[in-house]
């Protein structure tokens, strides 16, 4: 068992009533919440630097990280003790940039309709939709374990940053203004 199992336990399976127990949970006991915060910031510091270098574009600093994010929770999955629980902390850094690219992402090239689909895009969002399954899993078969669904979903990430949000070679720019 890894300490703090229980709390993150506790936050995973039953649901957290509070964001601070969900950083306590996910840095595995760590005083207070401020590992996973710090690793968050210099993410997005990070990130925002390499994505605005003329040579970097969004797709391929997304795809970085979501690789970055994957094996960190390979891991998390696959050792014990201080080791995973920075591996579970870091996870903050890679996680950091992920939501500003994917929407920014998502939105490119709508032209007009660049509003309502932001909107959709927003409405859309499930925070947490996992918890629920990664809960199961962790009873079913230990909290480590677990963190495979989280490993599933960065590939799923990086083919979104590399390939599906490609707008098939379309100028939805161009198509909107002929209209």
């Amino acid at each position: 068992m890894v300490k703090g199992e229980g709390a993150a336990q506790s936050c995973v399976v039953g649901g957290a009533d509070s964001t601070d127990r969900c950083w306590q949970a996910a840095s595995f006991g760590c005083k207070g919440p401020g590992g996973k915060r710090i690793g968050a910031v210099s993410g997005i510091n990070t990130g925002a630097e390499r994505a605005s270098q003329p040579r970097r574009i969004p797709e391929t600093v997304l795809a970085a990280f979501s690789i970055g994010a994957f094996l960190v929770m390979l891991i998390t999955v696959f050792t014990t003790g201080p080791v995973a629980m920075w591996a579970l902390i870091s996870v903050g850094l890679f996680h950091s940039i992920m939501f500003p690219t994917i929407f920014t992402l998502g939105i490119k090239g709508l032209g007009p309709v660049t509003e309502e689909a932001s909107g959709l895009l927003i409405m859309a969002i499930a925070r947490g939709a996992l918890v629920y399954f990664q809960g199961k899993l962790a009873d079913a078969y230990g909290l480590q374990t677990s963190f495979l669904l989280t490993a599933a979903c960065e590939l799923y990430i990086l083919f979104y940053a590399l390939w599906g949000s490609r707008t098939a070679g379309a100028n939805l720019d161009r198509m909107w203004a002929a209209e």
